[in-house]
Parts: structure tokens; C-alpha cells; sequence
């Protein structure tokens, strides 16, 4: 799971454009879905608010204060292994912020979701059978394969010199075929296009976004929650990086959030977010 100044850096580093065009699409469960609040309201009108927690280090944990209320997405955990609470996974850690906040997508390990220079964050059938293996995508796919064909056969001419290439190949090719208003049309229905592929199979989407919200167990070291709006309630800090470090963190945490929790030793932190996670279930 990556910390918040990692989702930064791939906020700033993939435009929308790149994201779905990506060379690397060469078929249809490897199209880009949207983790959209906006189109998941329409979608699934009943939010699900949860109890999650973000581990981020001093750099994050300031930036974490200007997301509270926000749409915009970070990724958070209701079950981390306590040696990434203690040493983060793309940056430091040391610091878990325990809040309340909308959750999007309910993974039981990392998606390996994809960023766009909005914050919004997209995914792919190929990456969502990783955590669902149980799930059939079969219709999914079928679906997502009319969009598509329907999609490249609208806007992208084969041309001279493409009559033996393949949708996937002209779709790559997007960017040096079409103007920006081209460009545009596109996109929007693209967009349309993945929100009705969405609502029609409605029930595989729901067990495969959100069902593992209903179990919050898994195997893995760290299981991922898709978040926004989030509202941090207590800051936990574990005192492992010297009385400099801790002390400064201590008093910038208090004046952000006023409550904090200081832990001697991340097991019991991995216990307690664990313990948060099956009574919030009432197990």
C-alpha cells in the first residue's frame, strides 16, 4: 500500500490520457476502471463509512490534514502486519492515522491501483482477480469487449498502414491519431461506457469492490481500502525512532488532530486496529 506521499508523487506523474492508453492493454480485463465517488453514487447510492487507517510518516501525516472532507482518494488498511505500521512501505512510518471515511473499493491485499493527475484512482478486472479469485468475470469481460470494439470502431480509422492491426494496437495509437477534441469524446465515452459495464453486472461488481469490507480478514501482509472523505479521529504513534523524532511528531500531531495514542511496540498497535476493525462488525 502506498503512503501518501508516494500517492502524491503518481498523482503528479500519470495524465488521464497515458493512464487509459496505456501500451501495456492487450486485453479487455486490462482496460482502466474508474474508482469514481461520483459514479459509484449513482451506482451504490448508500455509502459505506468505515473505521480504516492510513499509515504515513511526518511528511504525510501534515498532508493528511488538507484531504479531511475531500473527494479526493488515498489507500488505507483494516489489517496491516505491524512491521510495515513501523517502517511504512514507500516512505517511513511510525505513524497510523485511525479515521472515519467513505470507502470505494474493499480489497483483501493491494490492487496496485493506478493514479491520475486528479487523485482519482482506477483499477482493472486483471488486477481485481489478484484478491477475488473466487469471482467469475466471464460477463464482465464479454461486456467490457462490446464497449471496447464499439468504442475503437466510432473514433480510431485503421488507415492504410493499420489494416492488420489489432483494437488494442489502434488503441495505443490514440494519442498520435486523433486531435484533443477527439480526444475528449473519447474519454467521456470511455467513461460512460465503464458506468454501464459497471451497472449491469452490479452484483459481481459489488462482491468484488466491497465484499471483503463485510469480513475484514485476510492472509496477506495488508489489505487495501480505496478512501476519501476521510475525517481522522486519532493519530497513533509508535515511539521507535529516537526522543528527537518522536517528541517533534508528538506535539505536530496534537496540534493537527488532538488526539493522539503512543504505542511502545507495533504488535499491540496491529492488535488494536484489528480489535477496531471486528467490533465495528459487531464480531
Amino acid at each position: 500500500m502506498i503512503t501518501f506521499k508516494g500517492f502524491l508523487a503518481e498523482a503528479r506523474g500519470t495524465s488521464l490520457s497515458d493512464l487509459l492508453f496505456l501500451p501495456r492493454i492487450g486485453w479487455y480485463d486490462q482496460l482502466m476502471i474508474p474508482i469514481s465517488s461520483s459514479m459509484f453514487k449513482r451506482i451504490w447510492p448508500d455509502t459505506l463509512r468505515a473505521t480504516v487507517f492510513h499509515v504515513t510518516d511526518d511528511y504525510g501525516i501534515v498532508e493528511l490534514k488538507k484531504l479531511e472532507g475531500k473527494k479526493k482518494q488515498i489507500s488505507a488498511f483494516f489489517s496491516m502486519e505491524s512491521r510495515y505500521m513501523q517502517s511504512g512501505v514507500a516512505t517511513g512510518g511510525g505513524i497510523v492515522a485511525e479515521m472515519e471515511a467513505d470507502v470505494l473499493l474493499s480489497a483483501s491485499g493491494d490492487i496496485m491501483s493506478h493514479v491520475d493527475k486528479n487523485g482519482r484512482r482506477w483499477t482493472s478486472i486483471s488486477d481485481l482477480k489478484e484478491t477475488s479469485r473466487s469471482v467469475k468475470f466471464g460477463a464482465v469481460e464479454k461486456d467490457l469487449e462490446i464497449m471496447f470494439e464499439a468504442l475503437v470502431e466510432k473514433y480510431l480509422d485503421r488507415g492504410e498502414f493499420q489494416q492488420s492491426a489489432t483494437s488494442f494496437q489502434l488503441w495505443t495509437m490514440a494519442k498520435r491519431k486523433v486531435d484533443s477534441k477527439t480526444m475528449r469524446l473519447i474519454i467521456k465515452d470511455y467513461l460512460d461506457g465503464m458506468e454501464k459495464v459497471i451497472k449491469k453486472n452490479i452484483g459481481t461488481f459489488s462482491e468484488v469492490m466491497l465484499g471483503y469490507a463485510k469480513k475484514r480478514t485476510t492472509n496477506l501482509s495488508w489489505d487495501e481500502q480505496v478512501v476519501n472523505n476521510i475525517k481522522v479521529t486519532k493519530v497513533h504513534l509508535i515511539n521507535n525512532r529516537g526522543k528527537d523524532w518522536f517528541e517533534a511528531i508528538k506535539t505536530q500531531s496534537e496540534k493537527l488532530f488532538g488526539s493522539i495514542k503512543i504505542w511502545k511496540s507495533a504488535d499491540e498497535l496491529e492488535t488494536y486496529t484489528k480489535e477496531v476493525a471486528k467490533k465495528e462488525l459487531g464480531k
